[in-house]
């Protein structure tokens, strides 16, 4: 392994304190993320919901999130709005905690699109700050900022089922008070300003950045839509098929909680992988394995079921912000509105199919739709390897003299 440059290794200390504060801000925006899911058995049995209405609970906060996070990333791309994280991070604080004094459907409809919209809002400036300052090394520093939101998403539904089961429902709201405190915070020590200010230095035709890398967008839409369907009906579903075994809510939770804090820790390790062997290797293992591991797991009980999820989720949530890496590979000019891309393309996904696919578990059980929806991963593989495969480290090598030539 080659030996750092002097400008790289003085660059590492103002970069990874950076890149600290932006792990911490995912964190604090994520732990109210698994809210919902966790809570949609208790919601049902307060407002009488059937399958398909809890599902379109979830269908509406993904939606919401995801019709937004493309132009929130452009907006991240080219104006400095500073605040745009931190009010992001409150919204998705507070459109999760008030589903615990939502008087009605109607009510928890509109809470869940202030969460979508927050979601949207938070993301797509925060990753392409990290794409900024993670250097040559954005496989791992992608995998950081992730590994650092999914822990918070792992919490999120032990916790949402801990004050909702102990408390009660109500005191769920109580719980957005120190994410409006950390926002104020972050607003004030995070340099959300530094991406925008130095995109405009390369800043190319997004047009035209999407038209040459059309080929490319395209297969990584077509592994986000086995992924993202995949991750958003387990997320939705599982919690019942536990409930309809005989566990208690907080098993389902736990469930989920394993399967997500799972995924962030192979996140790091998938990250800093790729950029040593490249993305292509190591998402081709991710989806390879996803299916069997959740097959079996769905065909099991008890604590052998729950560390079968985790192993699923490990492999399946793992490799998530690799495909957010390999779209700001293409599109370097534009790495906000890539990650925005990314992950609206995502949650809109899961949002659509989360609805319908509650409706067919209604219709014709939830353990039959939840094998099936397991299959998809399959075919993600194969699309894997149609993926350039160029680690973060070589992608930046090449695409920095053109970058340095269009500043000069």
């Amino acid at each position: 392994m080659s030996a750092q440059s002097p400008v790289a290794r003085a660059a590492v200390p103002i970069a990874s304190g950076t890149l600290g504060l932006l792990m911490f801000s995912h964190f604090a925006n994520d732990i109210y993320v698994n809210y919902l899911p966790a809570l949609l058995p208790i919601l049902s049995d307060a407002h009488h919901l059937t399958l398909a209405q809890a599902g379109l609970l979830v269908s509406v906060a993904t939606i919401a999130g995801s019709v937004f996070q493309s132009l929130f990333g452009y907006l991240a791309d080219s104006a400095r709005l500073s605040v745009m994280a931190p009010v992001g991070l409150a919204c998705t604080a507070l459109g999760s905690a008030l589903l615990g004094i939502a008087p009605s459907y109607a009510w928890l409809l509109a809470v869940v699109v202030v969460h979508g919209v927050g979601m949207a809002a938070f993301h797509p400036p925060s990753a392409g700050l990290v794409h900024e300052v993670s250097g040559t090394r954005k496989g791992t520093g992608m995998a950081g900022f992730g590994m650092a939101g999914q822990v918070g998403q792992s919490i999120s539904p032990i916790f949402a089922a801990f004050v909702a089961v102990t408390f009660g429902l109500r005191w769920v709201a109580a719980t957005a008070i120190p994410a409006v405190l950390v926002a104020f915070w972050l607003n004030r020590v995070v340099p959300w300003d530094l991406r925008a200010g130095r995109a405009r230095a390369t800043r190319v035709s997004l047009g035209v950045a999407l038209r040459s890398n059309a080929g490319g967008l395209a297969r990584l839409m077509g592994l986000l839509l086995t992924r993202a369907t995949l991750s958003h009906v387990m997320l939705a579903l599982l919690p019942f098929l536990f409930r309809a075994r005989g566990a208690p809510v907080t098993v389902g939770a736990a469930a989920i909680a394993a399967m997500v804090f799972a995924g962030a820790m192979s996140g790091l390790v998938a990250g800093t992988l790729s950029d040593r062997y490249g993305r292509r290797r190591v998402l081709f293992t991710s989806f390879a394995l996803a299916t069997p591991l959740f097959l079996v797991a769905l065909n099991t009980h008890g604590l052998l079921s729950i560390v079968l999820f985790a192993l699923g989720g490990g492999a399946l949530f793992g490799s998530s912000y690799l495909m957010t890496v390999e779209a700001q590979s293409l599109l370097p000019a534009h790495a906000s509105m890539a990650a925005g891309i990314m992950m609206g393309v995502g949650m809109g996904i899961g949002g659509v199919l989360v609805g319908p696919v509650s409706f067919l578990a209604e219709r014709f059980g939830i353990l039959p739709v939840l094998t099936s929806v397991s299959l998809l991963p399959l075919p993600g593989s194969v699309l894997t390897l149609s993926l350039t495969g160029e680690s973060a480290a070589s992608a930046d090598r090449t695409a920095r003299p053109a970058q340095d030539a269009a500043s000069r």
